[in-house]
């Protein structure tokens, strides 16, 4: 990986005047995986990383089935950089 990479979704979010939240995901810098959300940054080790995504995508599939279709439409690298590169 040569340097930083960035991955944004635009999520639904009743709670602010616009109705959207910004979700990005950075992996590099002083830690390997930052989760922003809105306006919060939180920096983890790849460990949490993955711990999250595990744990996130076990309870939301079981309570509310499977990813709705913008959730998987949206995952976009941020211009210039290119997936999984």
């Amino acid at each position: 990986m040569s340097g930083p990479r960035h991955f944004s979704v635009i999520a639904p979010d009743a709670y602010n005047k616009s109705g959207t939240s910004t979700v990005t995901v950075r992996l590099g810098g002083s830690y390997p995986v930052y989760l922003c959300v809105g306006h919060d940054r939180i920096p983890m080790s790849t460990d949490q990383g993955w711990a999250l995504w595990v744990a996130l995508g076990n309870a939301l599939t079981a309570v509310h089935g499977p990813a709705p279709e913008w959730a998987a439409a949206q995952l976009r690298p941020r211009p210039g950089e290119a997936a999984g590169s």
